[in-house]
């Protein structure tokens, strides 16, 4: 796989200016912007670790992000996905989630999958916790449509993943990939509503 390198000074400062140009441009014209998924997956063995790179440098780094994204776009709604830290840290994910609340800066992520375990015990818990607080947004994403949703043993439905989404989530935003054949049906709900 592949990640910017985000813990990094030199990148950081020119991806901080970019976000400030994008608002100059754009804040107010949009509906919002989000910052990627905080989910990397990076060998910890020696030797192999990015140079520069620790969990509390690329806690910070994520941390950073959010301020200048935050104070850039001040019309435009600002979200951090943020599903899972290095090392599959839930202390490290909990202090994102903890940084959201303080600067109310929106929060979500990738992936609606329905009652998914994992999920459910690490950053959905987190991400309904800000209903409220900031907006909240997650992505129904390629191959979101083929998860087994627990309760029932079957395949999601787009109507379950909408009332998981908003009732159990308790989102603000909903974006739906394009994926067919079931994009139609996206829009029959919609349309619905």
């Amino acid at each position: 796989g592949w990640v910017a390198r985000r813990w990094d000074s030199a990148v950081a400062a020119r991806f901080h200016k970019l976000l400030i140009k994008l608002a100059e441009q754009f804040d107010g014209r949009i509906e919002g912007i989000n910052l990627p998924e905080t989910s990397v997956a990076l060998s910890e063995e020696p030797g192999l670790i990015p140079e520069g790179f620790s969990r509390n440098s690329y806690l910070e780094a994520i941390k950073n992000n959010m301020m200048v994204l935050k104070k850039s776009f001040k019309k435009s709604k600002p979200i951090q996905y943020a599903n899972f830290m290095p090392g599959d840290s839930n202390e490290d994910l909990k202090k994102i989630y903890d940084y959201a609340k303080k600067i109310k800066m929106g929060m979500g992520g990738p992936d609606i999958k329905v009652y998914k375990e994992f999920q459910m015990k690490n950053s959905y818990p987190l991400i309904r916790s800000m209903s409220g607080i900031a907006p909240t947004g997650v992505a129904v994403q390629d191959g979101n449509y083929d998860v087994i949703n627990p309760k029932t043993g079957q395949k999601v439905t787009i109507p379950e993943i909408f009332d998981f989404a908003i009732n159990y989530l308790r989102l603000d935003y909903v974006f739906w990939c394009t994926e067919e054949p079931y994009y139609r049906q996206v829009l029959k709900l919609i349309d619905s509503k």
